[in-house]
């Protein structure tokens, strides 16, 4: 075969192989394309089929927990019922160990809605990792922490918590000192600013597993783990201290205001559901104003009189210090 027939015939198949080639990278990143473009489609759809699911779980766990409450309410009626029959001595040990039973059950049973109550919160958590509008729905949306809503159900699962697993933690009230002052001097918007940066600062007080909320108008909220009556009044004077050192400006021109705190704070007890601990919190509150404001008062378990209240003169404490005294250091 001649050179000149050779190539005629070695062009062509060059030329197929580079077009196969080519063909083939093409279609590899057509492919890849056509793949990335469908990602946040299947994205989307595995996250709402898991979305799905989990609103099954936290939706059977409400109804679990209903039915648990209202077994337990029936369970109470009988014993109501049984302790004011009239009986003969052989029927009262019949009754008496019937009673002796019914309570074991309705013991089992409130173990078992607190538990239910944690398990709820720590799905609805992950729902709203899923599910941004679940979180905005629980975030107040001018000082972007919790709102009112987040703040009932974490107290709820703190209360649950505590009585399933033993898990200290304190309920502080927090009100601005004469915040309708500053809007009055200053105007609405500057007492906005205000209340802005008291929640930025509150939030850079505590530790990330530590709750901040806001009630409404000045009232915020703090649900500190951990917290018990020996460190309790330590931490309020950190907090106190913070407040004061921080700089709250108002306006554009460069114009600042003193903030003060008043503080009112109640430890978890094992009698304590979520109103009585709030009741006492408020308590406490009250107290603080009561006393001159710019100062925590606590409410303290077993006493018939509460602690003095912090004094003004406190010292001035670190955020770490404060993280520290928290986690048991100081």
């Amino acid at each position: 075969m001649s050179f000149n027939e050779l190539q005629a015939w070695i062009i062509p198949i060059a030329w197929s192989l580079a077009a196969v080639g080519v063909g083939l990278i093409c279609g590899f990143f057509a492919g890849r394309t056509f793949a990335l473009s469908n990602e946040p489609r299947r994205l989307k759809r595995d996250r709402a089929r898991t979305m799905e699911a989990l609103m099954t779980v936290i939706n059977s766990t409400n109804q679990l927990n209903s039915d648990v409450t209202d077994h337990n309410t029936a369970l109470q009626n009988a014993e109501s019922e049984i302790q004011q029959c009239e009986s003969s001595a052989q029927v009262v040990d019949m009754q008496d160990s019937l009673v002796h039973n019914i309570r074991k059950i309705v013991a089992a049973n409130q173990k078992m809605e607190n538990d239910l109550v944690v398990s709820k919160f720590q799905l609805e958590e992950t729902a709203q990792e899923l599910d941004r509008s679940r979180k905005e729905a629980r975030t107040d949306a001018l000082c972007k922490v919790a709102n009112r809503k987040a703040v009932d159900e974490t107290l709820t699962f703190m209360v649950s918590r505590f009585r399933s697993q033993k898990k200290s933690f304190g309920l502080m009230l927090i009100d601005i000192d004469h915040f309708k002052r500053i809007n009055d001097t200053f105007g609405h918007d500057a007492g906005d600013e205000v209340l802005i940066s008291v929640g930025k600062a509150l939030k850079e007080c505590v530790r990330p597993e530590d709750f901040v909320g806001r009630l409404g108008g000045d009232e915020f909220v703090l649900m500190l783990e951990g917290l018990t009556e020996a460190n309790a009044e330590l931490v309020g004077k950190r907090i106190r201290s913070t407040i004061e050192l921080y700089n709250f400006s108002v306006g554009s021109r460069g114009q600042s205001t003193v903030v003060t705190l008043s503080m009112g704070l109640a430890v978890i007890k094992l009698s304590d559901d979520a109103k009585s601990l709030y009741r006492r919190a408020d308590q406490a509150l009250y107290r603080s104003k009561e006393l001159g404001r710019n100062q925590l008062f606590t409410i303290v378990e077993n006493s018939n009189q509460p602690p003095n209240p912090q004094p003004a003169s406190s010292p001035v404490a670190t955020y770490e210090q404060f993280k520290a005294t928290l986690d048991g250091d100081l």
